[in-house]
């Protein structure tokens, strides 16, 4: 995404592929520590460390997902 460079377009598709990837990391992890929390909390166990790794995680999924969305407009724009 460097404007100038002549390049953008194939910049702007790599960065998007990139999010992809870690989106798709995230994710899997995020559902990881979803299992995990409810697991807890189903058998009578809360674990405080369980739901800030939760929460850490979402924060997380919900950034990436924000910069996917900002990199696949500059990519639809081109």
């Amino acid at each position: 995404m460097v404007r100038g460079t002549g390049r953008g377009g194939a910049d702007a598709l790599a960065s998007r592929q990139r999010l992809e990837m870690l989106a798709g990391f995230v994710g899997f992890f995020t559902l990881l520590a979803v299992v995990n929390a409810v697991g807890l909390i189903a058998t009578g166990r809360p674990s405080m460390l369980a739901s800030v790794v939760l929460l850490g995680m979402l924060i997380l999924s919900w950034l990436t997902y924000r910069a996917w969305r900002r990199a696949d407009r500059a990519v639809k724009g081109l």
